[in-house]
């Protein structure tokens, strides 16, 4: 008996019947806001209550996926790859990149598909007349985005963005890297089945007195399904909360597709 044969089994209940074995076993509903059927959400708990008392591992039952945010051990050898083909030879060549020196690193597992979401604010700060607004999404899919960035002032690249919200991917076995002179976890917690991530990172750039500037991240992450939307910028904890609390996220029926590479970067910038 695997989740798919217990999924198909119970696509045949009743939603009411659902909803009180699901409650019986002292799950909830609520959930960040999402599009995905709350009856579908309310059957995915009740496996996973039906595998844990029959001794079966639901983070492999259900293809569930785990992120763990880290510092890289003394010692430890941390390299990226990155496969491309080059014409002039006439077949595939493999990079490396050195990635010991990352202050903070994420590396993910974990089983199954992973669909692209897309995101709609449902708040964001105020801004001036003076700022600029980057974001890419859908053409047809109006207030749907995967990448959105407000800079306070754009000449300063990477320095002069308040906030940026971009859709990203727990490919297991890849290693997401930041740079910067330092970095850390500063908080985690779970908002419903969302487990949140903090982050300060002391970035190169420098603040107009010369002072270091400080970047924070909220990092939200769905282990059911794969995927994650860092919210970071020069804005403080209370308002990357606020964004990621309102914000709506929608599966697509596209599956997210690995590139080459086996490693990316997590950070605030431009291009």
């Amino acid at each position: 008996m695997n989740a798919d044969k217990l999924l198909d089994a119970f696509s045949e209940l009743d939603e009411v019947a659902v909803r009180s074995a699901a409650a019986l076993l002292g799950f909830e509903e609520e959930r960040m806001r999402t599009k995905k059927p709350v009856k579908t959400i309310i059957r995915v708990a009740l496996i996973a209550a039906i595998l844990a008392v029959l001794g079966i591992g639901t983070a492999y039952a259900l293809g569930l996926f785990t992120m763990d945010v880290r510092a890289p051990e003394e010692g430890e050898e941390l390299t990226g790859h990155y496969t491309y083909y080059d014409p002039a030879l006439k077949e595939n060549v493999t990079e490396e990149r050195d990635l010991t020196k990352s202050p903070l690193i994420l590396q993910f597992t974990g089983e199954g598909e992973i669909h692209r979401v897309e995101f709609r604010p449902g708040w964001l700060p105020d801004g001036k007349e003076s700022d600029f607004l980057e974001r890419y999404g859908d053409p047809g899919a109006e207030d749907w985005f995967w990448y959105y960035t407000s800079f306070y002032d754009r000449r300063l690249g990477g320095a002069g963005i308040l906030y940026q919200i971009q859709c990203n991917y727990a490919f297991p076995g890849c290693t997401v890297y930041m740079d910067g002179e330092s970095a850390r976890a500063v908080k985690e917690e779970d908002w419903g089945d969302l487990h949140i991530t903090e982050i300060e990172q002391t970035s190169y750039f420098k603040a107009e007195d010369g002072s270091p500037l400080i970047y924070r991240y909220v990092l939200v992450f769905d282990p059911a399904a794969g995927w994650y939307i860092s919210i970071g910028g020069t804005a403080d904890f209370e308002t990357l909360e606020h964004i990621a609390r309102e914000l709506e996220v929608r599966s697509m029926d596209e599956l997210a597709e690995n590139s080459t590479s086996d490693y990316y970067y997590l950070g605030v910038g431009i291009g």
